[in-house]
C-alpha cells in the first residue's frame, strides 16, 4: 500500500449492506417469524452459545422477532433495536404474524425455501394438489404459512383458488403486554431518503433478489415498515424493500450509541479495488484481492455476534477514498476498520502487521484494543502508530487502518493468502471489539 498517494477519480460509490454469514451454520429466516419466550426468564447472549456473555434478559411471554438461526440458537431483535441470541429450547416458534391468507393449490412439485431465493435453504417439498396458505406475494415468490413458520415458494408453481382462510393463533402467545414485542407494522414515515446508493430488494432480507438500485439522496415513498426494512415505491413505480440502516427518516433523531458489539454498526473497508489493484506480491498477486477476503472473514465473525456490518465494497470494484470515510460518518459507525497489506521498497525486507490511528482519542484507544488482541498470529506485531491516511483523517468516527502483513514478503504472503490466517484475524478482532465495547470506550 502507498499510504499518502491520494488520487481523485470520478466518483463510483458502491456500498453493500450484505452481511457475510456462514452458509453452513446460519440460516436467514423470513422477517416476520416470531418466538415466544417459554422460560420464566431468558438470557439473551452476545453469540450463539452458552460461552458468550449475557447482554440482557427477557421475561416469560415476550415475543421476539427472528433474524437468523445458528445451530440450536436464534438471533433475535429486541426492544431498542438490540440484537442478541437465545437458546431454541427455551422458546416456542410462532406462526407468521398475519391473521388471514389466500388458499392456493400446488400445480407442480415445489421446494419450500427459507427465503425468496433459489439458493435459500430448502425447508421441505410440496406435492401436486397440496393446499397452501399464502400470506403475500412479491414478484415471482409467495410467502406461505408452513409448519408454524413463514417460508417461500415459487409463485409459478401454485394457483390461487379464490378462497381465503384465517390463520390459527399460536397457543404460546404473550401472557402480558410487553415493550419487547416487535412485529410488522405500518410505518409512521411516508417517505425515506437513501443516505447512500441502495439496493431495493424483492423481499425484506439481504439474501433477497435485487429489484433495482437507487442512487444516494433518492426519495422513496413508504408503503409499510417490516422490522428494520421499509417496503417502498420508487418514482418509476417499482416496489421493493430497502434496509432501514441505509435510509434516513424525516424528523428522526440520530441513533443512540451502541452499548455492546451486538448493538454496533461496524463499517469494514477493504482497501483498493477495481482499477486500483494496490501492492503486488512477489508472484504478482494483487493486494485488492486479499483485503476483500480479509474484510469478509472479519465481517462474518462480527455479524455472527449480532453486529450490523456494512462494507464499503463487497466486489472487485473501485471506490474512491472520500466515500469510504463518508460512509462511516453518515452511518454514524461505532467502529470503522480499513484493511490493507504493506509493501516494502525491496521484496522480502520487512515483515509484520501494524495498527494505525489518526485521532488521538477514541481511535487511538480502538487501535490499542485491536493491537493487544492480536494474539493468534504468526507474524510480528509492530504495534500501533499514527497514520495520516485520508480514510482516517476525514473520518469523524472511531477508526483504524490495519496493515496485516507485507504482501511482497514471501513469509508474510503465505499467511495473507491463507484462510486460516484470515479466520485468526477475524477471531481476534471480534474478541477485541467485544472487550472494547464492554469497557465503555464507545461512550
Amino acid at each position: 500500500m502507498k499510504p499518502l498517494k491520494i488520487k481523485k477519480w470520478p466518483l463510483l460509490f458502491l456500498i453493500a449492506g450484505a452481511i457475510a454469514v456462514s452458509a453452513v451454520t446460519t440460516t436467514v429466516l423470513a422477517n416476520n417469524t416470531t418466538l415466544t419466550v417459554r422460560a420464566s426468564v431468558l438470557n439473551v447472549r452476545l453469540g450463539p452459545g452458552l460461552a458468550y456473555n449475557v447482554m440482557g434478559r427477557v421475561n416469560n411471554g415476550t415475543q421476539l422477532t427472528v433474524i437468523s438461526k445458528s445451530n440450536s440458537w436464534y438471533q433475535v431483535r429486541l426492544a431498542g433495536n438490540k440484537i442478541g441470541w437465545v437458546a431454541s429450547w427455551l422458546v416456542d416458534q410462532n406462526e407468521p404474524s398475519t391473521s388471514s391468507a389466500k388458499v392456493a393449490t400446488v400445480t407442480q412439485a415445489a421446494n419450500v425455501r427459507a427465503s425468496a431465493s433459489t439458493t435459500a435453504k430448502i425447508l421441505g417439498r410440496l406435492s401436486v394438489g397440496d393446499a397452501v396458505n399464502v400470506v403475500y406475494t412479491e414478484g415471482p415468490w409467495s410467502q406461505i404459512a408452513y409448519h408454524n413458520t413463514a417460508a417461500w415458494v415459487a409463485s409459478r408453481l401454485i394457483r390461487d383458488t379464490g378462497r381465503t382462510t384465517t390463520l390459527s393463533t399460536p397457543t404460546q402467545r404473550a401472557k402480558t403486554a410487553t415493550t419487547d414485542r416487535t412485529t410488522t407494522t405500518a410505518s409512521t414515515a411516508t417517505s425515506v431518503t437513501a443516505t447512500t446508493a441502495a439496493n431495493i430488494r424483492q423481499a425484506a432480507g439481504l439474501n433477497a433478489r435485487v429489484v433495482t438500485r437507487v442512487p444516494k439522496n433518492t426519495k422513496l415513498a413508504v408503503i409499510k415498515q417490516s422490522g428494520e426494512w421499509y417496503q417502498v415505491k420508487t418514482s418509476t413505480g417499482k416496489t421493493g424493500y430497502v434496509a432501514g440502516w441505509v435510509v434516513s427518516v424525516p424528523g428522526a433523531t440520530s441513533g443512540k450509541v451502541a452499548t455492546s458489539l451486538g448493538e454496533a454498526t461496524i463499517v469494514l473497508d477493504p482497501g483498493h479495488g477495481g482499477s486500483d489493484a494496490g501492492a503486488l506480491s512477489t508472484n504478482g498477486k494483487y493486494e485488492k484481492t486479499y483485503t476483500l477476503l480479509m474484510a469478509k472473514a472479519v465481517g462474518a465473525a462480527l455479524s455472527a455476534q449480532g453486529a450490523n456490518v456494512v462494507y464499503t465494497r463487497d466486489t472487485d470494484s473501485f471506490v474512491d477514498l472520500e466515500p469510504r470515510a463518508a460512509t462511516s460518518r453518515k452511518l454514524k459507525a461505532d467502529v470503522f476498520i480499513s484493511f490493507h497489506f504493506d509493501s516494502s521498497p525491496k521484496a522480502n525486507s520487512a515483515t509484520g502487521f501494524t495498527s494505525y490511528y489518526y485521532s488521538s482519542g477514541k481511535s487511538k484507544t480502538l487501535a490499542s484494543y485491536l493491537d493487544r488482541g492480536f494474539t493468534n498470529l504468526n507474524l510480528t506485531n509492530r504495534g500501533i502508530a499514527f497514520g495520516n491516511y485520508q480514510v482516517l483523517r476525514d473520518n469523524s468516527q472511531p477508526s483504524v487502518l490495519l496493515e496485516m502483513g507485507y504482501i511482497n514478503t514471501d513469509k508474510d504472503f503465505k499467511e495473507i493468502s491463507s484462510a486460516t490466517y484470515r479466520q485468526q484475524v477475524a477471531t481476534d478482532v471480534t474478541q477485541s471489539l467485544t472487550s472494547y465495547f464492554k469497557a465503555g470506550n464507545h461512550q
